[in-house]
């Protein structure tokens, strides 16, 4: 059964790797976990808690330029300095406390193969996949269609649905998000920072940009968060809901309000390069086009940056950082204003170390609301176990992280970098000139890098100089050239669930930091996830 599966899954990635190339990655490091939006707060402490990646001038306010300046990148491609970040996951016990869940990305870029057929993200350029106020599900939704969860279990038997499981994970819980592909071809932003962008004719995945109003074509951003879940997943008699623990850090114990965001960050002309040339693999393995000069792939090391906002919204809580009671299924969410807003600390440093050499400071005090009376952010954890202390002890162990599947989330100590950062740009401006732009001159690992002169806005940082520590050890890797079917076609729209059941499967870590099956029959080598959406027709494998 396995071996017939496994054929007709290596027949139809061959044939769509004809006409689609894809490559992806695993980010090496979380940068930060903190309350900042730039593209829905920008200059402002955002209403709930991110998980944020990409490159180390991630501010409450940034920009493309800003973002080139970074002093290093959590991104294993040294050319990416993007911004991307989603919502961060909880635990809610049955006392109304909430413990963090750690996860980190895996980032696919897919398009054309055929050079010229798709545009590189312009300057400034943003956008965001989901709404966080969203606790029902419509079918009909390409929008909704973006956002599914697979349950995980690598030795069994792996189910897909558009909510959160509600059944036990062993293997923990992968969210999964499409972006919109389809752009206006003007507007790099809109005031709901959607408005500009679409997604396929045929759904999140499939189709094209045949829509007059959406001529466009751009690269498809697909993510998939892996989220070490599977140790709270022994406590579930602890927690308000056994049957599904887990909420979302503005207050969705469903899943369906689950989003993220990008803000564009390649250097100057390396993405062109990539759409245009980056098809030498057909199972996604960056190395081929680092190999051949596109970008740069490097693969460990670390990035984060130093705490930019002055709470504490990791470990154990006695609340959802911000204002975000939990809204049930088909409750009305909102985005509501918090009672007190806390403080920025400034400067904001950039470390490539296990911890920072230098921190900075709050500026100013929290601002209480008319009326409100200040609260506390945090909460004596309930009784658990080791396995669960261990897990709610992560706002304390910013030096260690996990590259595996299920990767482990930066602590609260890791926040901003070492530039003062831009004006926040204006939700309608038009799309730059690329090759107006000027390449930003790389940095070495050992110098400050360029400071810009950026006008003041709330949650500026002013130019700070370096603050990095050297990375003591580099990730060992091992490889296996026996794994699951693949497929360039991530993140099926289906609204169906599915499972992918598994003869003799190991769990190994590939060079890339990346978890993946192994079967015990031969099999072409590829690189790729654990679990692969597959292509058109064999999505029933699932």
């Amino acid at each position: 059964m396995v071996r017939n599966i496994m054929s007709k899954l290596l027949l139809a990635a061959g044939v769509l790797s004809s006409a689609n190339a894809y490559f992806l990655f695993a980010m090496n490091d979380v940068i930060a976990t903190e309350r900042l939006d730039p593209i829905v707060n920008p200059g402002g402490v955002s209403g709930h808690t991110h998980t944020i990646f990409g490159g180390s001038n991630f501010r409450a306010t940034t920009n493309t330029s800003f973002l080139r300046q970074s002093e290093c990148t959590s991104s294993p491609i040294n050319e990416d300095k993007s911004a991307y970040w989603a919502p961060t996951l909880y635990f809610q016990w049955k006392n109304g406390s909430f413990t963090s869940v750690s996860g980190n990305p895996v980032m696919y870029y897919l398009f054309s193969d055929t050079p010229g057929t798709t545009t590189p993200f312009p300057d400034d350029f943003r956008m965001i996949s989901g709404t966080p106020t969203l606790r029902s599900y419509n079918a009909s939704s390409y929008a909704q269609q973006a956002v599914t969860f697979l349950c995980l279990d690598f030795n069994g038997v792996t189910t897909k649905s558009n909510e959160l499981p509600s059944t036990n994970c062993p293997s923990g819980i992968r969210a999964q998000i499409n972006f919109p592909s389809c752009w206006d071809g003007k507007n790099t932003d809109s005031s709901d920072h959607k408005s500009h962008v679409a997604y396929l004719s045929g759904g999140p995945d499939s189709g094209t940009c045949s829509d007059p109003k959406y001529p466009v074509t751009l690269p498809r951003v697909f993510m998939e968060m892996y989220l070490d879940t599977a140790t709270l997943y022994g406590q579930r008699d602890q927690a308000m809901n056994p049957d599904q623990p887990f909420v979302y850090a503005m207050g969705d114990p469903t899943g369906y309000g689950y989003h993220a965001d990008f803000l564009m960050g390649w250097e100057s002309g390396v993405l062109q390069k990539v759409v245009d040339g980056c098809n030498c693999n057909p199972y996604g393995d960056p190395t081929c086009c680092s190999d051949a000069g596109i970008f740069t792939f490097t693969h460990g090391g670390q990035c984060r940056i130093t705490q930019g906002v002055d709470e504490i919204v990791t470990g154990t809580l006695d609340k959802l950082p911000g204002n975000n009671p939990v809204v049930p299924l088909n409750g009305v969410a909102q985005n509501l204003a918090a009672s007190v807003t806390p403080a920025f600390i400034q400067p904001v440093y950039a470390y490539t170390g296990s911890s920072p050499t230098q921190t900075g400071s709050p500026v100013g005090a929290p601002v209480t609301a008319t009326g409100a009376a200040p609260t506390s952010s945090t909460a004596a954890p309930p009784a658990k176990s080791s396995a669960v202390a261990s897990s709610s002890s992560q706002a304390a162990a910013a030096g260690s992280s996990s590259k595996a599947a299920v990767a482990s989330a930066s602590s609260q100590q890791a926040a901003a970098s070492s530039s003062s950062q831009p004006a926040a740009a204006s939700p309608s401006s038009k799309a730059a000139d690329a090759s107006s732009s000027p390449a930003t001159a790389k940095t070495s690992s050992t110098a400050a890098p360029a400071q810009a002169t950026q006008p003041a806005a709330p949650g500026n940082n002013p130019a700070a100089p370096s603050s990095k520590a050297t990375a003591s050890s580099t990730k060992s890797a091992s490889t296996s050239s026996s794994t699951h079917g693949s497929s360039p076609n991530p993140g099926s729209g289906s609204n169906k669930s599915g499972h992918c059941k598994h003869n003799n499967a190991g769990h190994k870590r590939n060079q890339f930091g990346r978890s993946r099956l192994t079967f015990d029959e031969p099999a072409a080598p590829r690189y790729e996830s654990p679990f692969r959406r597959y292509p058109s027709g064999a999505d029933d494998a699932l």
